[in-house]
């Protein structure tokens, strides 16, 4: 046999891998219940505030801190406290540059490559896992918009940051456990020593640059450049946290059929007109689907994660329950995943990695006890 006909009977049996694995839940490893239940507690108690005070605009944009909950979910709980502040302050950061660029839409732009390609750099050197650079490129793009309507700068950075700090109070609380305190954490410096670039972690970094600058550029050129974060957002999780011809695929497929469906149950919420206080917590029980079902089956957690994010991210920006935005969020994530689909065809598969790249360090020796 030729080597097209192999190469084409590979891309066939990808695909239909790919398709199968849409019908596949995949077993469960270990409980996701209390990272899932903690970010929905984080997400829901700011909505909840703001709706109190007649703000829930800020209460929205406050449960962004949500968005640190499940970064080094894999680690003991007092190594996972030492390093969510550094996972809050990385969206703080990214809100204040959305914040500041939001009034020059190519300087704002140029920012969105640049911070997707900053924040990739980070997750892949550090082996950071998931979610990977997913959250601080919508929390940049909400921040923008945010602005844009008319918010003050800085009541928005200082509303992201008073949610991340909620987050991390947040985490202090199932440490009332004796068991957390059997664990010696390790420092910062063996947590987040210095990065080892292999082939896979190159590879990751090339791809995530590529969809950052292209689909930029093309939502600049051809879209809107103000939804560009969306298709950059739609790509770098294609792109994911694991090298792999295979694994793109199957995560492009799950990423646009989740979005079609999480786009449907965002126009049925919409369409509910729930009262504030039932959407709020809507909101946690979607973020807590997406937590459970993260693991073991990727579209099921788009469906939930992305009327979440158009709920915060459209009701932050005044533009909560139009039409026009399912549309174009459909066609920019159409555009983000495929252009990640087609940077792991052009690149050459990755050597399998048996002991796994989620969480920082892996190659380092676990906390001792």
């Amino acid at each position: 046999m030729s080597q097209a006909p192999r190469k084409r009977d590979a891309l066939r049996g990808g695909m239909r891998r790919a398709i199968v694995s849409l019908g596949t839940v995949l077993p469960p490893g270990q409980p996701r219940w209390p990272i899932a239940l903690q970010a929905a507690i984080v997400l829901v108690v700011p909505v909840l505030i703001g709706i109190s005070v007649g703000r829930m605009d800020l209460g929205l944009i406050a449960a962004t801190g949500a968005f640190t909950v499940p970064y080094f979910a894999a680690l003991p709980r007092l190594e996972r406290l030492r390093l969510r502040p550094l996972a809050g302050l990385g969206l703080v950061l990214t809100s204040v540059f959305g914040a500041v660029l939001a009034p020059y839409p190519i300087a704002s732009a140029v920012g969105l490559a640049i911070v997707a390609v900053g924040i990739g750099y980070t997750v892949h050197g550090y082996r950071l896992g998931p979610p990977g650079p997913l959250f601080p490129i919508l929390v940049y793009g909400l921040s923008g918009h945010a602005v844009a309507g008319g918010m003050s700068p800085v009541v928005l950075v200082s509303t992201v940051a008073a949610g991340c700090t909620w987050a991390v109070v947040a985490s202090l609380a199932p440490l009332i456990r004796r068991e957390h305190w059997q664990i010696t954490p390790r420092p910062l410096r063996v947590l987040l020593a210095q990065p080892v670039w292999d082939r896979g972690a190159k590879e990751l970094m090339a791809r995530t640059a590529i969809v950052a600058v292209g689909a930029t550029v093309i939502s600049v050129a051809f879209l809107d450049a103000e939804r560009a974060y969306w298709a950059v957002a739609a790509g770098v999780v294609v792109v994911g946290v694991v090298p792999g011809r295979g694994l793109a695929v199957t995560r492009g497929l799950h990423r646009t059929v989740g979005t079609i469906a999480g786009i449907g149950v965002y126009y049925g919420i919409v369409n509910l007109s729930m009262a504030p206080v039932l959407l709020a917590l809507t909101l946690g029980v979607l973020q807590f689907i997406t937590e459970l079902a993260i693991t073991r089956h990727y579209a099921i957690a788009v469906t939930a994660v992305t009327p979440m994010a158009l709920v915060i991210v459209t009701a932050g920006s005044g533009t909560f329950g139009s039409a026009a935005v399912m549309g174009e969020r459909m066609l920019d994530t159409v555009v983000g995943a495929g252009l990640a689909v087609a940077t792991a065809l052009l690149h050459p598969a990755a050597p399998a990695d048996p002991t796994g790249r989620h969480g920082p360090v892996h190659h380092l020796p676990g906390p001792s006890r």
